[in-house]
């Protein structure tokens, strides 16, 4: 039994009292909270979670928060950590970010200073430094990924079904001849045979850009290029790239598990589609490990070692509706 399975919850607490009552006004990023007690429970393997004290990153709409997990103790901080400052002991875990509803906040702790808040924004771009299998930080780490993963599935269950993105409404409906016929008019090409049995999702996957897209295409090791197709009613106008940022890419279990971040523009109405490329098929996230949140995305698959191996690769599409 991995050691870390024994720590007890260490949430960071604000070295002045009087720094803890709650906020007038709405949820805003920089400010921690701990969670609802009532949302402690048993989880998968026989283990208890105790509601941990997360740090908001965004406030997309009236119902969620995007969050990204904490911990008290400073020993167990590693690659990806930032510390929270003078005001409060411990460090944020850029690498665990995930959505709650906005009602699962708590007791609001405080607010992190606006250079911590700016220094975790810059950090959320970089990559972080593998970790040693095996090690206790590599235990803990898992654990932690562990419990945000029992308090966020619930949480995007109900947003899921709360909220109806429209571009998913269009892939229930669209026709791959209608599709294939928008495609042939923009700057890309298809990698695989099209033309037998495939699903829309599948078809987007396999939407490569040509070589009228490929100068934006040229991205170091830290930055990934995803495919964005605008949509207007239930046709599709455009493909351009953007570069997403990759913060984490981290692999244990069985389970390679990645997260970033663009820099373009926020639309509302969009929906992420990912897929690992392994030869000429890809292979489909595990949707309670995968989600977007403004700027920020997390997609995790399950994969054996030789499905990780070169050229295998991360695909990313992005469909984003358009005001007519």
């Amino acid at each position: 039994m991995a050691v870390a399975e024994h720590l007890p919850p260490c949430p960071p607490m604000p070295e002045n009292p009087d720094d803890s009552h709650p906020p007038a006004n709405k949820p805003i990023p920089g400010q921690l909270y701990s969670l609802r007690q009532d949302l402690a429970g048993w989880g998968e393997k026989g283990r208890y979670y105790n509601p941990p004290v997360v740090l908001l990153l965004a406030c997309p709409d009236t119902d969620a928060v995007l969050v990204c997990q904490t911990y008290g103790d400073p020993a167990f901080a590693g690659p990806g950590d930032v510390a929270l400052g003078a005001l409060f002991t411990g460090f944020a875990q850029l690498w665990n970010r995930y959505t709650l509803l906005r009602t699962d906040l708590d007791t609001y702790l405080g607010t992190v200073d606006a250079p911590i808040l700016a220094t975790i924004d810059q950090a959320g771009e970089q990559d972080a430094l593998p970790l040693q299998p095996g090690t206790l930080l590599w235990f803990f780490r898992q654990m932690e990924v562990e419990t945000g993963y029992f308090f966020s599935r619930r949480a995007v269950e109900q947003l899921m079904t709360a909220h109806e993105d429209q571009s998913l409404s269009f892939l229930a409906s669209a026709k791959i001849p209608i599709i294939r016929q928008d495609l042939d008019k923009l700057p890309v090409h298809f990698s695989a045979d099209t033309l037998g049995e495939i699903s829309v999702l599948e078809l987007f996957l396999h939407t490569e850009p040509d070589d009228r897209l490929l100068p934006l295409a040229a991205a170091d090791c830290e930055t990934q290029p995803a495919l964005r197709f605008s949509l207007q009613g239930d046709r599709i106008i455009a493909a351009e790239l953007q570069q997403i940022s990759i913060s984490s890419f981290d692999y244990a279990q069985g389970i390679l598990t990645i997260s970033g971040a663009t820099d373009a523009p926020y639309a509302c109405k969009q929906t992420w589609i990912f897929g690992w490329r392994v030869g000429g098929h890809c292979i489909e996230p595990l949707p309670e490990l995968t989600g977007q949140e403004g700027k920020y995305f997390w997609v995790a698959f399950a994969l054996s070692p030789d499905q990780l191996l070169p050229p295998s690769q991360l695909v990313v599409r992005i469909l984003s509706e358009e005001e007519e």
